[in-house]
Parts: C-alpha cells; sequence; structure tokens
C-alpha cells in the first residue's frame, strides 16, 4: 500500500511540475483599456480575466494554444511559445468584421472569405440602434428595405423581392438559431423576438433556395451567443415617448461544461396613433451542454404573449393633417390581435471522427392568435414541427454538408360574423396542412489557399392539402402538390491579398405561393399557379486596403424572376393569386466603413451603405391592365445610410444617423408616388463602473428634426365606394428614450 501511494504521489508531482503557468493581461487594441470578464479558453479548461484584464493559466508546453473571447470583440487564437507574461489585444467586431465567422450558408468561413452577398449586424450595433426593435440595424444592410407601421405591423423586402406584400414579409426565410420563423406559407415574423437574446444577425442577401428551400430573396438568420463572463446578471430599463417602456432581465453563465442564458422582458407602450396599445412580454432560455468529449447538446425555448391593436392605414388626407388618427373601421371596433407562441428547439452534435460530424435537430412552434377585425373576427391556431439531420465532412482544403429537412404546419383558421367566436356565427372553417421538404447538399473546395469553389444544390417538394370544414356553402377542400423544383448554386471567392477578395454567385431561387394565393374566388384550388422563380447573378469585391481603417462590401447583381405572383384584391380582406409576369432586379449595394485614428483616447467610425437599384416589370399583364415597363411596386430606386460613431476611453458614445430614401411608387401604375424621405437620429451613452456593478445608460432622440413622413406603405391599397384609398401609416414625430442597464460580473 505505501509504494502504491509514493507511486501516485510521484505521478501527481511530475503532472503539476510538466505544466507551465502563463500570466497575461487582455486590452483593448485602440483604447489599450483592460477588458474585464474575457474569457480564456485551453482545451477543456477555462479561466476569466479580473477588473483590470488579468489572468493566470496553467498550460503543458510550447504550441500551446489558448482561445480568447469577449463580449463584443473579436476572438482571438494566441499560440503560447513560453510561460512569458502576454499582451493580448483584441479588435471590436466591427473593426475586424471581415474576420469574423459567418455560418449563414450552412459552411463556417470568414466574412472576408464568404462566397456570397452576406452582412453581418454584431451585437453592439443592436443595442445602440434601438432598445425595442431589430428595424433601424436591418435598415443599415444595403439591399434590405424595412418598413414598420408598427411594433406589430413590418414589411422586410431584399433586392425588392417581397415588396407587394399588402401586409407583411414573405419570400424571405428567417431562423432563430435552428427554429425556423418563417410558416409554412412564407410568411415571416421577427417583430416579437426578444432583442436581449440576440447577440448576432447574419443576412444573406439573394435567392438561398440552394441552402434553405424557398426563400427568393435571402434569409435572415438570428444568432444566440451568450457573453463570455462566468456569471452575468444584468437589469435593463427604458423609457420612451407615448407611455413607451420595458424592463427586463438576463442571466448568463459560463461553466466548464455548460453555457446558458436566461432572458424575460416585458414591453408596452401607448403608441403615437389611436387604437395602438402595444403590450408583450417574453421569456427565452438557451443552453447549451458538452456532452463527453465529442457529443454537444443545445437546446431552446422561447415564449411570447401578445396584445396589440390596430390603427392600421390612412388616406392621405388624414396622413397629412391628423396623423395620429387610426383608420375609422379600425378604431369603431377596437381591432386587435391577441397572440401566444411557444417556441422549442433541441440540437445534438457528435463528432463521428475528427473530420466527420453528425447533427440532428428538431423544433416545434404552437401559436395562437384571435384577432378582431372591422369585417369579422379571426381565430387562428397553428401547431409547426421540424427536423433536420446533416453530416459534415472537413478535411483540408475540403468541406461538404449534407442532409434532409422536413417542415410539417397545421393551420386552422375561422371567421365569425361579429365579436363572440361561437359556432352560431360562424363565417368559414378552415384546416391548412402545409409539408415541404428539402434536400441539400453543399461543399467548399479550395484547390489553393486564396481560391474557394462552393456548389450546392437543393430538390424541394412543397405539398399543400386544404380542408373546408364549413360546408354550409359547398365543400372547397382540395390538394395541391407543386411539381418538384431544383435550385442548383455556384460561389467562387478568390482572395487577392491578405485582407482582398473577390466573389461571385450564380444561384436559383423560388418562392411557393400561400395556399391563399392557390384559391380561386369560389374558393377551389387553383391546379394552375405556379411558384415564383428567379436567377440571381452576382458579383462583388470586399476587404480592407493597407492601413485596415477601411472596409468595403460592394456587390453588383441581377436578377431575374418569372411566374410573378400577383395578389389580386377581390374583397377588403379576400385575394386570388395570379402567376402575372416578369421581372427584373438589377442593383448596386456598397457597404463602407472607416475607422478612425485614434485622437488621444478618442475613436470614431464613418459607415455609408448604399443600395442603388433598377427595378422593372418586363411583363406585366394584370386583367385589362399592362404594367409592362413599369417601375417595381413598394421599392425605392435609391437608398443611403450614413452613421458617424464616436467613442472615448471614459466610456462615452454618441452616435448620428441619417438616413435617405427617395420616392417610390405605391401602385403597379405608377401613378401614386411617396415623399422622398431625410430622417435623422442621435444617440449618446455612457458606460461606467459604480457600487461594483457595471452601468450603461444611454439616450436618444428618433426624428430629430420633426419630420413629417410615412413608415410603412399599403401597397396598391383599394378604394371602396367613395373611400379614398388608404396609402399610409404614419411614422413617429420627434420622440425620446432612455435606457439603463445594470450588470453583476462574477
Amino acid at each position: 500500500m505505501r509504494l502504491i501511494f509514493l507511486f501516485c504521489l510521484f505521478i501527481t508531482v511530475q503532472v503539476i511540475f510538466a505544466q507551465s503557468k502563463i500570466t497575461g493581461r487582455v486590452i483593448d487594441f485602440q483604447t489599450r483599456t483592460p477588458i474585464p470578464y474575457s474569457l480564456i479558453k485551453y482545451g477543456n479548461l477555462r479561466t476569466f480575466t479580473d477588473q483590470d484584464g488579468k489572468f493566470s493559466l496553467f498550460f503543458s508546453g510550447p504550441d500551446s494554444v489558448i482561445v480568447v473571447s469577449a463580449s463584443f470583440y473579436q476572438p482571438r487564437e494566441i499560440i503560447i511559445q513560453n510561460n512569458a507574461d502576454l499582451e493580448i489585444t483584441l479588435l471590436p467586431e466591427e473593426q475586424n468584421i471581415e474576420a469574423i465567422t459567418v455560418t449563414a450558408l450552412r459552411i463556417e468561413s470568414r466574412l472576408l472569405n464568404s462566397t456570397g452577398a452576406v452582412s453581418l449586424i454584431t451585437g453592439g450595433q443592436i443595442s445602440l440602434n434601438s432598445p425595442i426593435a431589430l428595424e433601424p440595424s436591418l435598415n443599415q444592410v444595403p439591399g434590405v428595405f424595412m418598413h414598420s407601421g408598427s411594433l406589430n405591423t413590418n414589411r422586410i423586402t431584399i433586392r425588392g423581392i417581397g415588396s407587394r406584400t399588402p401586409y407583411g414579409t414573405s419570400k424571405i426565410k428567417a431562423y432563430l438559431d435552428d427554429i425556423p420563423l418563417t410558416s409554412g406559407d412564407g410568411e415571416t415574423n421577427l417583430e416579437d423576438i426578444s432583442l436581449l437574446a440576440i447577440s448576432q444577425v447574419q443576412v444573406v442577401r439573394g435567392p438561398v433556395s440552394g441552402v434553405y428551400g424557398s426563400g427568393l430573396g435571402g434569409a435572415i438568420l438570428l444568432k444566440t451567443i451568450p457573453g463570455s463572463e462566468a456569471f452575468r446578471v444584468q437589469a435593463n430599463f427604458m423609457r420612451g415617448s407615448y407611455g413607451t417602456h420595458k424592463e427586463g432581465i438576463s442571466v448568463t453563465s459560463n461553466r466548464e461544461k455548460s453555457s446558458h442564458l436566461l432572458v424575460t422582458d416585458f414591453t408596452y407602450s401607448d403608441g403615437y396613433r389611436e387604437n395602438n396599445q402595444y403590450n408583450r412580454s417574453n421569456l427565452f432560455s438557451w443552453n447549451r451542454f458538452e456532452i463527453g468529449e465529442k457529443g454537444r447538446l443545445s437546446v431552446l425555448f422561447d415564449f411570447v404573449d401578445l396584445k396589440a391593436f390596430i390603427p392600421s392605414s390612412v388616406d392621405y388626407q388624414t396622413y397629412l393633417t391628423t396623423p395620429e388618427k387610426a383608420a375609422a373601421n379600425w378604431a369603431n371596433v377596437k381591432g386587435n390581435e391577441d397572440v401566444r407562441k411557444i417556441r422549442g428547439g433541441i440540437s445534438y452534435q457528435y463528432a463521428v471522427t475528427s473530420g466527420i460530424k453528425a447533427s440532428v435537430t428538431g423544433m416545434t412552434t404552437y401559436s395562437t392568435n384571435l384577432e378582431l377585425r372591422p369585417f369579422n373576427l379571426l381565430e387562428e391556431g397553428s401547431l409547426t414541427g421540424s427536423g433536420r439531420f446533416s453530416l459534415n465532412y472537413k478535411s483540408p482544403g475540403f468541406e461538404w454538408n449534407a442532409g434532409t429537412e422536413i417542415f410539417v404546419e397545421s393551420y386552422n383558421w375561422a371567421t365569425y360574423r361579429n365579436q363572440k367566436a361561437l359556432p352560431e356565427n360562424m363565417l368559414s372553417d378552415n384546416r391548412e396542412i402545409r409539408q415541404w421538404t428539402n434536400l441539400f447538399g453543399l461543399a467548399r473546395w479550395e484547390p489553393v489557399s486564396s481560391l474557394a469553389i462552393e456548389p450546392g444544390i437543393n430538390l424541394n417538394v412543397t405539398r399543400y392539402d386544404y380542408t373546408d370544414r364549413f360546408v354550409t356553402d359547398g365543400d372547397a377542400s382540395g390538394r395541391r402538390n407543386f411539381p418538384s423544383i431544383v435550385s442548383p448554386r455556384l460561389g467562387l471567392n478568390w482572395q487577392t491579398s491578405e485582407r482582398t477578395a473577390l466573389f461571385g454567385v450564380i444561384s436559383h431561387g423560388f418562392s411557393a405561393p400561400s395556399l391563399q394565393e392557390t384559391l380561386q374566388p369560389d374558393g377551389q384550388v387553383n391546379p394552375e399557379i405556379q411558384p415564383e422563380t428567379g436567377w440571381n447573378f452576382e458579383l462583388g469585391i470586399r476587404g480592407k486596403p493597407p492601413g485596415n481603417k477601411l472596409f468595403y462590401d460592394i456587390t453588383a447583381y441581377r436578377m431575374l424572376i418569372s411566374n410573378l405572383l400577383v395578389a389580386r384584391r377581390t374583397g377588403e380582406d379576400a385575394f386570388v393569386g395570379v402567376n402575372a409576369g416578369k421581372t427584373t432586379h438589377n442593383g448596386l449595394e456598397l457597404d463602407l466603413r472607416y475607422f478612425g485614428k485614434p485622437i488621444r483616447t478618442i475613436n470614431w467610425t464613418v459607415q455609408s451603405n448604399a443600395t442603388l437599384t433598377y427595378y422593372r416589370f418586363d411583363e406585366f399583364i394584370d386583367l385589362d391592365n399592362n404594367y409592362s415597363g413599369h417601375a417595381l411596386t413598394g421599392v425605392p430606386p435609391m437608398v443611403f445610410n450614413n452613421i458617424v460613431e464616436i467613442r472615448t476611453g471614459k466610456g462615452w458614445i454618441t452616435s448620428l444617423n441619417h438616413r435617405y430614401s427617395e420616392k417610390l411608387p405605391l401602385n403597379d401604375a405608377n401613378t401614386v408616388y411617396s415623399e422622398a424621405l431625410h430622417l435623422i437620429n442621435w444617440r449618446l451613452g455612457k458606460n461606467f463602473r459604480f457600487f461594483n456593478l457595471d452601468w450603461k445608460i444611454n439616450g436618444g432622440i428618433n426624428n430629430l428634426f420633426n419630420t413629417h413622413y410615412a413608415s410603412m406603405y399599403l401597397i396598391n391599397a383599394p378604394s371602396f365606394g367613395t373611400t379614398p384609398p388608404r396609402y399610409y401609416y404614419p411614422g413617429l414625430p420627434r420622440n425620446y428614450y432612455l435606457t439603463v442597464q445594470i450588470a453583476f460580473i462574477n
């Protein structure tokens, strides 16, 4: 026994003395100030920097690699050569954006080496732009145009796709981590997501059908990335104009084998307009666990409880004289939506070998909505289930990802004659089963270190089953199986220098019509209507010139769209879908960012992005109307965003944001146009430490010069009887807000 004890003691001493101790300090590259709570990882070991940015860690020997990361900074890998004291500098995400890793095309690469038009919005940008809405951040992405009629009414277009959707967002795919936010008929809602849960947004501009299936416009991917701290509790408070306030708490924990994020918040607003109250509660949880040496389990849960009143759009005279008024018919019935949503997802990734990983993901969403409208009461309920299985193989110079994704949604909807959802008041009762399946394959081949070739292909099968359960006026049940659609994609990236790359893409895209668009006026399924399809051709360049001060991302593209889907209105709340022609989308997107040299302890950034477009109906004949040659409805031909941001070493930050949007056509005939828009917002904030707590206080003035404008338009607004068409959702006049964040970090 004594010999065994001595042997174990000898081995333990050998292990301890075989290790070396490294000490270091992590600081901001430009301000030279310490970065506390940075995460230092060495294998499965983790440690954190203290308030002065200092850390110590045992490592096994020369050529060991540590990974250093911190919230809002670009991570770095450091190779340790000896046990000397290290000084490690980190660049803010925005200033080293070309080196950030993106996964928007399902194969990991640096943004600089991406083969497509991918844009990144960092957590720092999101928190600075708005405490309650994603709209200001998305509108800083070239090619993206987001209307916001109110907190619960939005429309997002990418490269003009979806611009003619009447009330919401369509033909764009969206995901919250792995959970689809796009319904089975192509509708997307982002407005009910808590911004406290979002750490990064990746936007793919242009068709993504070769990767995600239906999505002619592109994809918006919301990412949850917990901070680097071992333990953090943060309280968030916001007060703004028109009775707007928000309260929330977020908890972050990083342990040796797991990471966790819990967010709960509450948002309320009286609104600027009549019948404009908004009341939303969110509960969000994200957890990741390391299972053994090869497995990783991720679990996500999101709950939304929302009641929002609907002021709707108004006519031009009301918009000019009394923009605070709601549409009379919506105000009379106090129209509103009452929504509950539960989203959940679980994903398991297993390293089969050093080069092969298998991943399986399952997601579900359940939602209900009771919407009171002037013409009826709408009752909705949906249950969605989806799953994805993929295999990823990676070796030097080559990577491929292949698998299948299945989506099934049961959507039930009924309308009632008045404010009571009772059987005797029923006007319609319907069930839709929406199903699609994607088989996808993607590869990245680097024949030489400076050249990447990414071929991809997707096979989609979409099917709708419709059951008319209100047969008093006849049974209109039917089924629509769309032909299988093959969507290829080929992307290239040529890195011409250490900091510059050229890229090009040829891709096919499609968007299936919603089931409502497949129904004929008599309620029967139209067997002739086809998905909207298109080809995309683009060339771009991104990078930094010598000096590391200017980042540029410039893309020219041409999209050719066929089988244009037109929602022909047959009543105040009734549409019929038809394939009515072709459009051409030509455009130029520019994203320029200049990072100024520090003047003492002051850093400044200037960002300008622009979208220049020439979108036209090539062939567009709707009944007796020939709109061929007209400008595409709902898209401005020119948009500019200019941002000046100044940060000091003392924690002050201020920014001035200018947005210009040229006038856009409001109807297909191009007889009604909006006005051109100049909008300026200002922000001021201070970060400091007080009572051993980290404080962030930010305030802002939106619409600084009190511009009268419309924040959203109802495209092709109808006119019934003698009432004028209601094109306009009035935007907010000058308004103010103040946010306070208080964090305890261990």
